[in-house]
């Protein structure tokens, strides 16, 4: 595991009670060494195409025109329903694990991370030689049910962004395959790479999500149930179409991500505001990943 397992090991349950917090302090991340505090790089919001419905918290976000796309190269995600990650490392080798602007502690609001700090724990020695303490690997962390329950998923952490902080920089999709090669971290799926000349062409990729399978509502069904929850229940919280949520799409030259956007299917937002509760307010009820093995592989 190399010689920084010993500090990704903090990060292990410890006889199935939870993890040893390090108290952050609002607004700016939490304690490093010397008693400073660390600095949380907060993933950007992503402003919407024009067409795009928004969700809830976005209405601020602006919605930009097709035409900021013309002429570049584009590669387009799908857009997956889960919780915004992140990982990094201080300059001592220790695993920096957040979520949107603020560093996992610990507590009852972090019951749906448990697993991914496990999985960070495991992967960190691999990830370390890549990241140092220069990258934050953001991604999306799937294991509870939010919206769209996936019954196929590649993993429970896709990675979609990685952050040069010494220039400010977000990597292209080359890059961050080159820096990650040979690492056990899933991407999110890519769909597309083009350059765009309509809005009907961003709306045409929106189609069967690429981490279901036609029978994901019986798995749904089973998955609920294990959770103890009532399956007719969970199916009315969730987006009952066979579509994918969206798309998400970055603009890259150069090696660097100039922009990005997104693009989120009406009928998605329309059961978002149906679900008659947020999903963090409920039993976690968990995704399935295609292959059961798949969390731990190459570990």
């Amino acid at each position: 595991m190399g010689r920084f397992y010993p500090y990704a090991a903090a990060l292990i349950p410890s006889g199935g009670t939870g993890f040893a917090p390090v108290p952050p302090k609002p607004g700016c991340g939490r304690r490093g060494a010397g008693g400073r505090n660390v600095a949380v790089f907060k993933f950007p919001r992503t402003p919407h195409l024009a067409g795009s419905r928004l969700q809830p918290g976005d209405e601020d976000l602006a919605q930009v025109p097709l035409s900021a796309l013309a002429g570049q190269r584009v590669v387009v995600c799908e857009k997956l329903d889960g919780a915004n990650v992140g990982v990094s490392f201080g300059t001592d080798g220790r695993p920096r694990l957040q979520s949107r602007g603020h560093y996992l502690s610990g507590g009852q609001r972090e019951q749906q991370f448990t697993l991914f700090k496990s999985w960070a724990a495991t992967v960190a020695p691999l990830l370390w030689p890549r990241l140092r303490d220069r990258y934050v690997c953001y991604g999306e962390w799937l294991y509870a049910k939010h919206t769209v329950f996936y019954d196929a998923l590649p993993h429970y952490f896709c990675e979609f962004d990685v952050l040069d902080t010494a220039t400010g920089r977000f990597l292209d999709t080359a890059a961050r395959r080159d820096l990650l090669a040979g690492v056990p971290v899933a991407s999110a799926p890519v769909l597309a790479e083009q350059v765009f000349t309509s809005a009907r062409q961003v709306a045409a990729l929106v189609g069967p999500s690429t981490c279901r399978t036609p029978g994901w509502r019986a798995a749904l069904a089973h998955a609920a149930a294990d959770a103890g929850v009532d399956p007719a229940v969970a199916a009315a919280e969730s987006d009952g179409s066979d579509l994918m949520e969206g798309v998400y799409l970055r603009a890259e030259s150069g090696g660097q991500v100039l922009g990005r956007y997104k693009w989120v299917r009406a009928g998605f937002a329309q059961a978002v505001a149906e679900s008659g509760s947020h999903w963090a307010d409920r039993p976690i009820v968990a995704n399935r990943l295609a292959d059961p093995e798949a969390l731990y592989a190459g570990l």
